[in-house]
Parts: C-alpha cells; sequence; structure tokens
C-alpha cells in the first residue's frame, strides 16, 4: 500500500538518474525552488494519435494515484471538429504519454517526502546525493533551420493579410530547428538550460525514446481544490548587458502597446476559456501585464483565475482550455486553421503541455516552449520558436524575437 513517507536522507532526483538510469523519471519544477519527481512505470498510456477518451478512462481508473505525463500540440485535433495536422512530424514521437510511477519524491519548502510502498522507501536508503555537475562535453553551436527568413516573411506576410481582413487578430508563428545524429547528453543539457533560463517551470520528462527539455516560463494551468489559475505569456524584450540598459529595456516593454495588446488579447481568450467550465462570476484577472525578468529576456506575464468543480478531471479542463491561447491565437479555432496551413512543420510536443495530477485530483502543467525534444531511438533534436502576429507587427522584429527565444536553448545542447 502507498503511503508518504519523511525522508532524512539527502536523496535528490539528480541521484536517481545518474545511479538508477530508469526508462521513465519526470522533474517538475514548480516556481518556488521546489519540486516534484516521480521514475519508474506502473501504468501507462502511450498515444501515437491522441485521444481524449482513452485518457479520460485512464485517469477514473487510476484517480487515487500520482500521473505525470504531457499532450502534445497535436492533440487539438482531439478537440476541434475538421482539425488536422498534415504538416511533416520531424521527432516521430507520440502525440501524448500518461504514466503512473512506482516512485515520487516530493521537495517542499526544505522537507523530501517520498510517495510510494514500504519495500520502495526502504529501497532509497542506499542512495545518497551525489553533486550536480556540468559535462565537459561538447556544446552544438548551430541547429539547422528548417524554416529561412525569406520564407518566414512570405508566411507571417500572409498572416498580416489575414490581421488587415480581419479574419484574426492575432496568431502565433512558429518555425522549427533540428539536429541529426546526435548523441544528446540529456542531464548535462538539462542543468545548462535552468541555468541559462532560471525558468520557473522547467521540467524533465523521459519515457523510453522519448525526452523533454524544457526551461519553461509559462504556466498553463495550475488546478488546487476548486482554483484554477492560468498564466499566459505575451510580450517580450532581451535584457539590457548593464543595468541601466536593463531598466530601459524593461520600461520600453511596459509603455510597447503593441505587447500590451497582443496580451490583453490572449487574457480575453483565457477569460472566455475557463467561463466554460468555471462557477458562475468567478473569473478574474489578478495580474495584467506584470513584467516578469528571466535570465535572457523579459516577459509580459498576466494571471487569470477562476473556481471550477473540485472533481472536473484533467481531461474536461484540457477540452476547455487546450491549446493554451498564447500558442495560437485569436480567435482560437481560426488561428489554428492557419497555423496548419502555414507553418512548415508538426508541432507534436512543442506547444503541449507537461505536468501532473496528484491522488487528489490536483494538477499543474507547463506549456512546453524554450523546450529541447528529443527522439533518443533516431537520436533526432527538435528546438522550436516563435512569436505572436498582430496587426502592429514588425517581421523583421518578430524574427529577431525568435532567435532571441532560440538562444538559451541552443546554447545548452550538449553532445556525448
Amino acid at each position: 500500500m502507498k503511503r508518504y513517507y519523511t525522508l532524512n536522507n539527502n536523496i535528490d532526483w539528480y541521484s536517481v538518474i545518474l545511479k538508477l538510469n530508469p526508462k521513465a523519471y519526470t522533474l517538475l519544477d514548480n516556481n518556488k525552488g521546489d519540486y516534484t519527481f516521480a521514475w519508474g512505470i506502473e501504468n501507462f498510456i502511450q498515444q501515437k494519435k491522441y485521444s481524449k477518451h482513452l485518457l479520460n478512462r485512464f485517469q477514473k481508473q487510476n484517480s487515487c494515484a500520482y500521473i505525470f505525463g504531457y499532450t502534445g500540440f497535436d492533440a487539438k485535433n482531439s478537440f476541434f471538429k475538421d482539425l488536422e495536422s498534415k504538416n511533416t512530424d520531424k521527432t516521430n514521437l507520440d502525440e501524448s504519454i500518461f504514466y503512473i510511477p512506482k516512485h515520487v519524491i516530493i521537495q517542499k519548502n526544505g522537507t523530501l517526502v517520498y510517495y510510494g510502498d514500504e519495500e520502495g522507501y526502504h529501497s532509497l536508503f542506499d542512495l545518497t546525493a551525489v553533486k550536480q555537475t556540468k559535462s565537459h562535453h561538447k556544446s552544438i553551436l548551430k541547429l539547422e533551420i528548417e524554416t529561412s527568413k525569406k520564407e518566414y516573411l512570405a508566411a507571417t506576410s500572409i498572416v498580416k493579410k489575414h490581421l488587415q481582413n480581419g479574419n484574426i487578430y492575432e496568431m502565433n508563428y512558429c518555425i522549427n530547428f533540428s539536429k541529426n545524429n546526435i548523441d544528446l547528453d540529456i542531464l548535462s543539457t538539462f542543468l545548462k538550460l535552468k541555468d541559462k533560463t532560471k525558468a520557473p517551470f522547467s521540467s524533465l520528462f523521459r519515457f523510453n525514446n522519448t525526452v523533454i527539455l524544457s526551461g519553461s516560463p509559462e504556466r498553463f494551468f495550475l488546478k488546487h481544490d476548486s482554483q484554477i489559475v492560468s498564466q499566459p505569456i505575451k510580450g517580450t524584450s532581451a535584457r539590457g548587458n548593464t543595468i541601466a540598459k536593463d531598466e530601459l529595456l524593461k520600461q520600453k516593454l511596459l509603455d510597447n502597446q503593441k505587447e500590451i495588446s497582443e496580451n490583453i488579447m490572449i487574457v480575453d481568450l483565457v477569460r472566455n476559456d475557463l467561463s466554460k467550465i468555471a462557477k458562475k462570476n468567478s473569473v478574474a484577472v489578478s495580474e495584467l501585464c506584470k513584467l516578469y525578468s528571466f535570465e535572457t529576456v523579459h516577459q509580459l506575464i498576466s494571471t487569470v483565475n477562476a473556481r471550477i468543480d473540485s472533481e472536473t478531471s484533467f481531461e474536461s479542463i484540457l477540452e476547455n482550455l487546450f491549446p493554451m491561447g498564447s500558442m495560437t491565437g485569436a480567435p482560437k479555432l481560426k488561428s489554428l486553421q492557419y497555423i496548419e496551413a502555414l507553418e512548415s512543420f508538426k508541432r507534436n510536443i512543442y506547444s503541449g503541455a507537461v505536468g501532473c495530477i496528484t491522488p487528489n485530483n490536483n494538477m499543474d502543467f507547463n506549456v512546453v516552449i524554450r523546450s529541447i525534444v528529443y527522439n533518443s531511438e533516431i537520436k533526432k533534436l527538435s528546438v522550436s520558436v516563435g512569436s505572436a502576429i498582430t496587426i502592429h507587427s514588425e517581421l523583421d522584429k518578430e524574427y529577431e524575437e525568435c532567435l532571441l527565444k532560440l538562444k538559451a536553448v541552443q546554447g545548452s545542447i550538449t553532445k556525448r
């Protein structure tokens, strides 16, 4: 029988991966320096093509367990009639994987707690903490771009025409970078990515050959009892190389009406999405266009809250909120149709969500951005970036924003 045990030794996620090399593990940062880490497989659902009904059944059958996993962007086809993904899949990975781990460690406020059975608890006594070290392996300096700047400008010019015609108000357009035949040093790459981004919702997910290394600054949603929170990001600026320059760039972002309008449009979309599952008159915006500073960028983040039924399933939340508005545009359906028509790759895991469902039906999922997706079987690596195109967008600057977002991720990639 599984229960919670307090841990007195210094076991941590890095030690488990290094010493046990499990086939499945997930590390989730929770925005406060704490984390949840799981490893081992008791049960799982692996979907090449996402089915919302299968996932819903899986959660119901395992309602008293921790469930970790991801849903990729192309699961959208299950929620929107007549949508499909015809673009090339660059990584050949499943659209969704969820699993019940054998072991869970939770670090909160400096306390380590283990969730599992007694045998699993005693097996940890032989594990001691190992100092996290960065590899001296060679970093890759350049990824292969799959959409040239010329192609980017041509596609986003079409987006601008749709904006001018009033077909959409905003659309997130993305491009992909890749590398073939790479033996990725997963731990070293993730440690570098965490160090370079200092991202509050970073995550490391592995299930056999599927690997996701995320330095995500964005929370898709957090559900705690009957409260749900979504925190869309729209509005990006580079950091300055001096304090004075950094302060100037902060103020420019706060005064940038184009970036602010981007954010507000998505906030309206999130408010509308949440209203479909929220209790009457409970949707509220607690932060609007608040500036947050990360290691390489400043960003505008809004926080939208609502009250929902505490028994609301993950699938029900996904059906009404997914894909997240910050990665689609407004209106959502029309933006998704144009994304499929204009982008040159199948997003799959990118723009999806990685997270956890707890035994008491609480949930926390990030947005898979600033991320590396890796197929360890075919040794194929993919990094995607994008930005929101609005009527006021200067397309050359939007392209530069994509490269800015790529920089920290690309600089983290380390091969064995």
